[in-house]
């Protein structure tokens, strides 16, 4: 007598960041992953950590929001296992703690709080998984709410990485404060980038870059004016520094109300595309990168590959 087949494991991955949070559910058929579901809730959790240290009760409240519906969703799609990782807006606000002990309570859910090394790994293998294996010279980059990653790596080796306090809701909150955004305070946040961006060793074969995060599929959508938001069209497109540069030039043009009549723009970035833009822009300058290629995968599914050993 023949035993039932078993059904394959159904598993989640929630990645809380400073800007967004990010549930993946996905089931491990043959050793690979299938996305079931793969949703982003900007949250803006960061909100306020720049200035005083502390997560806000409303950003909190925002949290616990985002997480029940997650959580739900996961309960409804019989999730088996779930992995919950924060990253910079939980490494550094005073009361994360607290935060962490009220998720627990609420929802019986134990968040990890990963260091900016542990995320780059995970940022990385996102993409290696992903991407098919060359002899180039892979440059990861991960624009976040309240920092950037830079993975530089070959095959599934990290060669070098950085984490950098380069972050679009940090610096929306500190130094865009006009709208539409004045000449200087675009200038002083470019110099202040420029200043940061590290020197990575010269590289002998050609370097290929990647964005991860929703700075990266934002504007991928924009360049392709979509009417929604459509991933199998934005998942791995190729964005050209010149095309990025225009969308720049549109950004700094128009006021915040006016960049929400831009096609394919999320409402939810109307305010921190033009500083994650302008990251990705001169991280391109920096590297000599002409294209970009744009991932929509990131960190919650490195998570799942690194736990469930793929």
């Amino acid at each position: 007598m023949k035993s039932a087949p078993t059904s394959p494991e159904r598993v989640a991955s929630i990645d809380i960041g400073t800007n967004t949070i990010l549930l993946l559910i996905a089931e491990v058929r043959q050793g690979k992953l299938k996305t079931l579901f793969d949703t982003e809730t900007i949250v803006r959790l960061g909100e306020g950590v720049q200035k005083n240290g502390m997560l806000s009760e409303g950003a909190i409240k925002r949290g616990f929001q985002t997480l029940e519906r997650y959580l739900k969703r996961c309960q409804e799609m019989k999730v088996q296992k779930t992995f919950v990782i924060g990253t910079s807006a939980l490494r550094e606000a005073k009361n994360s703690a607290l935060f962490l002990q009220r998720v627990k309570e609420k929802f019986d859910l134990s968040i990890d709080v990963i260091s900016g090394e542990e995320e780059a790994q995970l940022s990385f293998l996102s993409v290696a998984r992903d991407v098919a294996k060359s002899n180039k010279n892979l440059l990861v980059v991960d624009v976040g709410g309240g920092s950037t990653e830079l993975i530089l790596g070959k095959g599934d080796e990290i060669i070098r990485w950085v984490s950098l306090p380069l972050g679009i809701v940090r610096f929306t909150e500190r130094l865009l404060l006009s709208d539409p955004v004045k000449e200087e305070e675009y200038r002083t946040m470019v110099e202040e980038i420029r200043k940061q961006l590290p020197d990575f060793p010269i590289l002998k074969n050609p370097l290929s870059m990647v964005s991860i995060g929703g700075t990266g599929t934002a504007l991928a959508s924009v360049e392709q004016g979509l009417e929604k938001f459509m991933i199998e069209r934005i998942h791995r497109f190729v964005l050209t520094r010149e095309a990025l540069r225009n969308q720049l030039s549109l950004y700094c043009s128009k006021t915040i109300e006016e960049r929400k009549e831009i096609k394919g723009l999320p409402p939810s970035r109307v305010d921190v595309i033009l500083a994650g833009g302008t990251i990705l822009y001169l991280i391109m300058e920096k590297f000599d990168c002409s294209f970009l290629l744009v991932s929509g995968h990131g960190v919650r599914y490195g998570l799942l590959y690194e736990k469930l050993n793929l």
